[in-house]
């Protein structure tokens, strides 16, 4: 039944992420120093293995580890720091383990909702300060990030602005926010527009725009079809899905206290294959999610210059942020 399988199963990894960074005076990153927190990951072991004996689960978790290609290392930065924290995940914890690109949302959110801030910072729009601070040298020079970017912003008819520029007056206000990261060795940019009501705390993404380059794009029809999903389910994963649960047992056990998008909230879409035909294929199902939350958030503080440190950002979150 719905509420054993909500009940009884192992949820994506928490993570709480502490991170800084600076500029110059002409927008170049100079430092960066990233520090992620999270409870080591289940190990998968059936529960007929188990009870037969034939494996058992070990009392240390396996430690978990910072996500490291999507904690700012796309960006050329002299002064880079990146370290991993963890607690034992079997110690009081929820089981945690692999969730469609498995720590990158969770990376992503925060390490791009600081470069949107450098952005700002330098008065600059935010796919151009992305650009010029690209590291292009980590992908055989070739500008792989740069060309998702031109490529989504060219599908989204990005007009360059600074971020919070130009802010609407009213409860419902409108905003558009970038953001780039992956997963299985991809290149993939987002683009979210949304609505906010500011007086309920409801967020509508109204349309994601999103660009990958996966190589040579054997199947571009399948592609795209797992790069739509991975925009509808980072969506709900953004706005809306969060485990509830008190001192003794998870407590979000149905589709009501454990909400997901519905049909009628899903965003519009745009997807664009970025043909590689010179280069060796990646993962095509699971990287296009990684960026969602962090295009989402971006999109936030265009439409109200207040930044979002928790997700999913669900309406509470939104009014906290908001009042404060």
């Amino acid at each position: 039944m719905r509420w054993d399988e909500h009940g009884w199963d192992q949820f994506a990894p928490a993570q709480v992420t502490d991170i800084q960074a600076g500029i110059d005076a002409t927008g170049k990153i100079v430092a960066y120093d990233y520090t992620s927190y999270q409870h080591g990951w289940t190990q998968v072991i059936e529960s007929a293995s188990q009870l037969a004996g034939v494996a058992t689960i070990p009392t240390v978790a396996p430690t978990g580890s910072p996500d490291t290609v999507n904690s700012g290392s796309f960006y050329t930065i002299p002064n880079y720091q990146v370290t991993g924290a963890s607690v034992n995940g079997y110690d009081g914890f929820f089981k945690a383990i692999w969730m469609r690109a498995p720590g990158a949302p969770q990376a992503v959110f925060a390490s791009e909702q600081l470069i949107d801030a450098l952005a700002n910072e330098a008065n600059i729009d935010p796919i151009a300060f992305r650009i010029q601070n690209i590291d292009a040298t980590q992908t055989s020079g070739v500008a792989r990030w740069i060309e998702v970017l031109d490529a989504v912003s060219q599908a989204a008819n990005w007009n360059p602005a600074v971020s919070a520029s130009k802010l609407e007056s009213g409860n419902i206000v409108t905003g558009r926010g970038v953001a780039v990261g992956g997963f299985a060795n991809s290149y993939p940019a987002v683009i979210a527009d949304i609505s906010v009501n500011k007086k309920t705390g409801t967020t509508k993404v109204d349309h994601l725009y999103a660009a990958q380059d996966a190589g040579i794009t054997v199947n571009p029809a399948s592609v795209q079809n797992q790069m739509e999903g991975c925009l509808v389910q980072g969506c709900s994963r953004a706005l809306l899905e969060q485990v509830q649960f008190t001192k003794v047992r998870q407590t979000s056990l149905d589709w009501v206290s454990y909400p997901i998008l519905r049909f009628q909230d899903s965003p519009a879409v745009t997807t664009v294959v970025v043909q590689r035909l010179d280069l060796d294929p990646s993962g095509s199902g699971e990287p296009t999610t990684a960026a969602v939350a962090a295009a989402i958030a971006n999109a936030f503080h265009d439409a109200t210059g207040v930044r979002l440190y928790d997700m999913p950002m669900t309406p509470s979150v939104v009014r906290g942020a908001l009042a404060a």
